[in-house]
């Protein structure tokens, strides 16, 4: 097999930011347009007051009501902050996947909400590393160690429950692939709430 030449690239990359640049901005709005409106009738035809989708109703409330009724209320404020962190990165690299198409979720919530998986992200991801890290973020290595164990659960219990159950659906995604994700997330999350603690002791 032969290797494209610097020439070739760039005769390849001129071609498509030609055909790029001809797409006027009202095109790409009507585009968009008519994909929300599609999407807004599969989701009212295949969603809608479905088992499914009070599933991911109750896994929205149940999750967060009883993180409030375990939450150790004197860390409320390092706790949440944690799970901001933990949020803000895990739903980032969600929409991320959900656009690139790698992955995607045959049952949402809402066709308003992206990414679509809200729910799982928040009640199944979000709250268990926050209660793990309210257990154990006193010692880094019982933290590596119950977050390690949580991620192997999340990546290969958790996501084939749900591909199983047909609300996520991989394209080109593997499960082992969220393994150190998941894992990595929670050990700079930890890593950021202690820093920032170390200022605040200062």
């Amino acid at each position: 097999m032969l290797f494209p030449t610097a020439v070739t690239i760039g005769h390849y990359f001129h071609d498509h930011l030609h055909v790029l640049s001809s797409i006027s901005l009202q095109e790409l709005l009507e585009a968009e347009r008519n994909y929300h409106k599609v999407l807004r009738s599969y989701w009212y035809e295949h969603n809608f007051l479905t088992g499914k989708w009070w599933f991911l109703v109750i896994l929205s409330i149940v999750p967060a009501i009883m993180w409030w009724i375990i939450v150790d209320k004197k860390k409320l404020v390092e706790n949440t902050a944690f799970g901001l962190f933990y949020g803000v990165m895990a739903i980032f690299l969600d929409s991320i996947g959900s656009n690139a198409m790698v992955w995607t979720y045959p049952v949402r919530l809402t066709p308003y909400l992206n990414p679509q998986l809200y729910p799982y992200d928040v009640g199944v991801v979000i709250i268990p590393f926050m209660l793990v890290y309210q257990r154990y973020s006193f010692s880094l290595r019982k933290f590596f160690i119950a977050t390690g164990l949580l991620s192997l659960f999340l990546a290969f219990v958790a996501e084939p429950s749900m591909v199983y159950l047909k609300i996520y659906k991989e394209i080109t995604w593997k499960h082992i692939y969220s393994f150190p994700i998941y894992w990595g997330l929670g050990l700079l999350c930890w890593t950021i709430i202690k820093k920032f603690k170390s200022y605040q002791q200062k």
